[in-house]
């Protein structure tokens, strides 16, 4: 059986077709600040994220390489794979890689769905977490309290909306922020 390489089977009893999403999402530290990004529009303008995007072409690693210089302006110099997060989402397998992501200067950001980029300290990534500002999905949230909590990640996460909602409210992400995920 033929599938096309962004689908899967998974046998539960019955076959069932799912898409698969790759995002590639880079963690930038730099002096003890972690550099965060501001949506311009769409549903989540003016929630931070960390510079992430979705896999359209090439390998994870490319493409993480060019959304940093994307959504940065900042320009890849060096990246490892920390980990990759299996992500609950309705009908689709979400696989997000995440690179410990090393830069240079560049120029300014070419990403008209970036209002604007900055560092910020771990009391100010925590602030943004418990007020609610970074985009409601459990991956970002997830890292953004790790990196702001001096956690390492496990080699393969798996997040599902029963988790403990990473804004530390004490609710699982489906009952608290996860307003993104049916």
């Amino acid at each position: 059986m033929r599938h096309r390489a962004n689908s899967f089977t998974r046998n539960s009893g019955h076959a069932a077709r799912h898409s698969a999403r790759l995002i590639a999402t880079a963690l930038i530290e730099h002096d003890e600040r972690l550099l965060l990004a501001q949506l311009a529009s769409g549903r989540f303008a003016g929630f931070w994220l960390l510079p992430s995007a979705t896999v359209t072409a090439g390998t994870v690693a490319e493409a993480a390489r060019q959304m940093v210089s994307e959504r940065t302006g900042y320009r890849a110099v060096a990246q490892h794979l920390l980990g990759v997060q299996e992500e609950a989402k309705a009908g689709v397998l979400a696989l997000r890689f995440i690179f410990a992501t090393q830069i240079a200067p560049g120029s300014a950001p070419n990403d008209p769905e970036i209002a604007r980029i900055a560092w910020l300290h771990r009391e100010a990534v925590q602030a943004l977490l418990a007020e609610r500002e970074i985009v409601p999905t459990l991956g970002v949230m997830h890292l953004a309290r790790a990196w702001a909590e001096k956690t390492s990640l496990p080699p393969l996460a798996t997040l599902d909306r029963e988790t403990l909602c990473p804004c530390g409210s004490g609710f699982t992400f489906r009952g608290c922020c996860g307003w993104d995920s049916p």
